[in-house]
């Protein structure tokens, strides 16, 4: 009797490895004055005084909901359009 886990293991490897290949990745996220990226570890502040990567909701804070149109930029601290920073 032939062992299906193991015959099997290689298989899925393989499709894993090609739907990495195939999965389409998100927009860069760069301020659109002056190029600047942010990581995943840099937070926005709301007025209601949650922090929060903004680029996670899409500039709605997780905390009140309020949808900010335009995101400060923390290198050169010009603030345009949140839609603005989204490349694809």
């Amino acid at each position: 009797m032939r062992n299906t886990r193991t015959t099997r293991r290689p298989l899925l490897r393989e499709r894993e490895k090609q739907r990495q290949r195939t999965q389409l990745t998100g927009p860069r996220i760069r301020c659109p004055l002056c190029e600047w990226r942010p990581s995943a570890e840099d937070l926005w502040g709301c007025l209601c005084g949650h922090a929060w990567h903004t680029f996670d909701t899409g500039g709605i804070c997780p905390s009140c909901l309020h949808q900010w149109k335009v995101t400060q930029c923390h290198s050169c601290n010009g603030w345009p359009a949140h839609s603005d920073w989204y490349e694809y």
